[in-house]
């Protein structure tokens, strides 16, 4: 979200918590409570719907109601007054029950204005934002429902145990994106406080990076971005074990909590072979590394990074690519016959692009295997999809896909993977992880959902979609065994976040007792789960991936319930997310 706000002072917590008790109870004696001086409207309590406001508006009227209203919620259901700029009841639904707002007073952002000039709340039938809501935004009246009165002891109470009951029912159909319902089992959760990381107990000189704490940006950041590149070179010419051996030095160096000056500090680090030592060397010397420098000013690796930038487009396409002569990506688009003014429109439409046999052929020889079709279109939407995705708008895809899916199937969970998860402030594309404790209720729902937004205007394409099929302990790939559809996303006009930009979001569906195997599987980082998969085969015999956990000698599988019980399962140290950065 655009604001968030710091909760109520314990002082305030308190006093509220003694009026509902007080409304709850039926009694006809409330406590009127003194008004702090200068508030407009003390005994208000507000719940603010950022949807159609734009960022000055929306902190204008942050500002208003916590200068001038009792609170400002965090809940709809906690709130007297609703204020949103929306004026369609189905696009209201989309942020509140209506069975909740038909019990509360639905108003448009002029009241909250008109009301601090006036220094008090003003009557509701000049601010209706529903017509809808009309009959009842009327009965609700300042002087009766806003703050505590005794005009009518019974009808108060009646009506505070109706709208607890209809704020409980609320809760109970909402989606996991805003409460999750009460009906979810609490494995399915997120632990509430987070789990914290005892930094104490891993070990940055551990050969495997599921044993070290790496953060987003370390203190020798400088020096992992130096041999980032030349990983990246070895990896665009197709030197897999090279650009391993680079990316494993890297991953270590991240994890070194202290800023490197002088070579006796990587001694013990693992991974920093005679080659490695020299180049740390170098930049400790220098400050950059020179055959860095000299690959960034090559002609043919930026002409590789380029074509690789467009999805779809691997080392050895690009290498192809290369060697026809091509150099730059208007002589792509000129090559695969490709207006990029014309082709978004022209290839609206679900397209399904390859199966996933092909895929998994192709990623095994380190291509992106999507065919020239995709190539097409990915060039065709090559400036949208290249443009990074902030945090708040990947929260916001989130909230979308989840109020589509709730239409489907109640009751699904979530939890948005990748880098989002690891604390990356943006992001190349959006993974979302999704269960229903019911397990016969997820089969098929990737394909429904998917339908459902292209329906909506929010897919237009689809490059990979396939369903479950039995996990396969014997397997040596690992592209899992999950339902999933892998798609081009644009959000609705109706967020306050649509842009018309094209982005690439995954959806992945797993049953409910692979889910925690599947959020640890998805949430990265690439080194991260590379060797989380080589210490479940070293040290515990078992073959580990987002789709199962498999003992190797018998094929027995294990369903943790909960992220951490991964792993406990293999005897690690908790690690949060956001310490699993591993990679540059």
């Amino acid at each position: 979200m655009p604001f968030k706000r710091p909760a109520p002072l314990p002082s305030q917590s308190e006093s509220q918590s003694s009026s509902s008790a007080n409304l709850l109870s039926g009694s006809s004696k409330r406590p009127r409570l003194s008004p702090p001086p200068g508030k407009a409207l003390p005994n208000v309590k507000l719940f603010i719907v950022q949807a159609k406001l734009n960022t000055s508006a929306i902190s204008e009227l942050f500002g208003l109601a916590e200068q001038h209203a009792k609170r400002l919620c965090n809940k709809p259901e906690d709130a007297d007054v609703i204020v949103t700029a929306i004026g369609m009841r189905r696009r209201l639904e989309r942020h509140i029950p209506w069975e909740l707002a038909k019990h509360k007073a639905v108003v448009t952002p002029q009241w909250l204005r008109d009301s601090v000039k006036n220094g008090s709340s003003l009557p509701y039938d000049n601010y209706i934002a529903i017509q809808d809501l009309q009959d009842t935004i009327v009965q609700n009246c300042p002087e009766c429902n806003c703050k505590p009165c005794a005009c009518s002891p019974s009808s108060t109470s009646s009506y505070a145990s109706s709208s607890l009951r209809h704020s409980q029912e609320s809760l109970a159909s909402a989606t996991s994106a805003t409460s999750p319902p009460t009906a979810i089992p609490a494995y399915l959760l997120p632990p509430s406080p987070p789990l914290e990381t005892d930094i104490t107990k891993l070990d940055y000189t551990s050969r495997y990076a599921c044993q070290r704490a790496s953060p987003l940006v370390c203190p020798n950041q400088a020096l992992v971005h130096e041999l980032d590149i030349i990983r990246q070179s070895r990896a665009l010419e197709g030197e897999v074990r090279s650009a391993l051996s680079y990316a494993r030095a890297v991953s270590a160096l991240k994890a070194y909590p202290h800023k490197i000056t002088s070579m006796k500090q990587v001694e013990k680090l693992p991974y920093i072979g005679t080659k490695i030592t020299g180049l740390v060397e170098e930049f400790i010397d220098g400050g950059h590394i020179n055959e860095a420098e000299t690959i960034r000013s090559s002609v043919r690796f930026q002409a590789l990074s380029l074509f690789s930038s467009i999805y779809g487009i691997g080392p050895t396409t690009a290498q192809r690519l290369y060697d026809l002569g091509l150099r730059s990506l208007d002589e792509l688009e000129v090559y695969y016959g490709v207006d990029s003014k014309t082709q978004t429109s022209i290839d609206s439409g679900i397209v399904e692009v390859e199966k996933e046999s092909k895929r998994r052929h192709a990623k095994d020889e380190g291509d992106e295997g999507l065919g020239d079709t995709w190539i097409k279109i990915a060039l065709g939407l090559r400036e949208d999809l290249a443009i990074k995705i902030p945090r708040d708008e990947v929260e916001e895809m989130g909230r979308v896909v989840m109020r589509e899916l709730d239409q489907l199937e109640h009751g699904c969970v979530s939890t948005i993977v990748g880098g989002y998860r690891r604390g990356k402030p943006e992001s190349s594309d959006v993974d979302m992880v999704f269960t229903h404790p019911d397990a016969s209720k997820i089969k098929g729902l990737c394909k429904r959902v998917v339908q459902r937004l292209h329906e909506g205007g929010m897919v237009s394409h689809v490059m990979h979609l396939s369903g479950f099929h039995a996990h396969n302990p014997l397997r040596t790939t690992h592209w899992d065994s999950l339902e999933k559809s892998l798609t081009v996303f644009i959000l609705p006009p109706s967020s306050t976040f649509y842009r018309g930009t094209r982005r690439r979001l995954d959806l992945i569906f797993s049953p409910p007792e692979l889910y925690w195997t599947a959020v640890v599987g998805w949430s990265g980082s690439i080194m991260f789960q590379r060797d989380l998969r080589q210490w479940a085969k070293d040290k515990h015999g078992m073959k580990f991936d987002s789709s199962g956990i498999t003992r190797r000698y018998d094929s027995k599988v294990f369903f943790p319930k909960t992220e951490k019980e991964v792993f406990d399962l293999f005897e690690l140290e908790w690690i949060d997310p956001t310490l699993r950065n591993a990679d540059a």
